[in-house]
């Protein structure tokens, strides 16, 4: 869907993160096409497609857009998933569901890896958008967190890792946080504000390796979401070079 504008990313990569929560409140689409201006990577949770909102993704002329469903509405045919967009064309994409399915609604939750060309020469920039599954045991959390890391583990240049972890509990937390710096990422770290939906916990996290961070701004102003999007500006190393 839609057409990247860019050849390559960097030096300066600016970043949309956000949990979109099916686009369904009021004021989200005002509030999404103010927030995109700018952005190089665009990284959407519940994000979905078949709906009234298709054009600005299928008709973009800055972005490229691919999407990883974990869930179609059979009524309306809409579906839900992790959605990624970029202005560079990505060399390769890939997408993996957890290997179990939520309760009650069955549903899977997915990890979309995409890798993009960068100004440095010869390195690409892997980018994992993940929506982590929740109101599971420990053990399929854990075993949901296992298939992400598997997929950044024999990429050797700079690394994005970012999404809605569900990390709702000290238990899930401190297991992702232990698995992320053991592959040598950094975390973004960001002034927050505590949500009651989300039990006052973070669920929304940024990981990188390989990158110069330079900014990070949660928009706590926008209510269209139960996630408030974050902003970030991360740089390729040599930048400066």
């Amino acid at each position: 869907m839609g057409l990247a504008s860019k050849q390559v990313l960097g030096p300066d990569i600016n970043i949309l993160l956000w949990n979109v929560f099916k686009c369904g409140k009021h004021g989200w689409r005002d509030d999404f096409l103010k927030l995109m201006e700018n952005k190089d990577l665009i990284l959407l949770q519940e994000a979905i497609l078949n709906s009234p909102l298709d054009p600005h993704f299928n008709k973009s002329l800055k972005h490229q857009w691919i999407m990883a469903r974990s869930f179609r509405n059979v009524k309306t045919n809409i579906e839900t998933g992790v959605k990624t967009g970029s202005t560079v064309t990505a060399n390769k994409h890939y997408f993996a569901a957890s290997k179990h399915s939520e309760p009650i609604s069955n549903t899977k939750k997915m990890l979309l890896a995409t890798v993009y060309p960068l100004d440095t020469s010869a390195q690409s920039l892997l980018v994992l958008n993940c929506h982590i599954i929740n109101f599971v045991s420990f053990k399929k959390f854990r075993a949901h967190l296992k298939q992400v890391f598997q997929t950044l583990e024999h990429h050797t240049g700079p690394i994005l890792l970012a999404g809605d972890f569900n990390t709702w509990n000290g238990k899930r937390l401190k297991y992702f946080t232990e698995q992320a710096l053991s592959f040598s990422l950094q975390e973004v770290e960001m002034k927050r504000q505590p949500r009651l939906s989300h039990l006052f916990q973070h669920l929304d996290h940024v990981y990188c390796r390989g990158l110069e961070i330079v900014d990070a701004l949660v928009h706590t102003d926008i209510h269209s979401s139960d996630h408030y999007p974050i902003s970030l500006s991360l740089r390729t190393l040599n930048a400066a070079d």
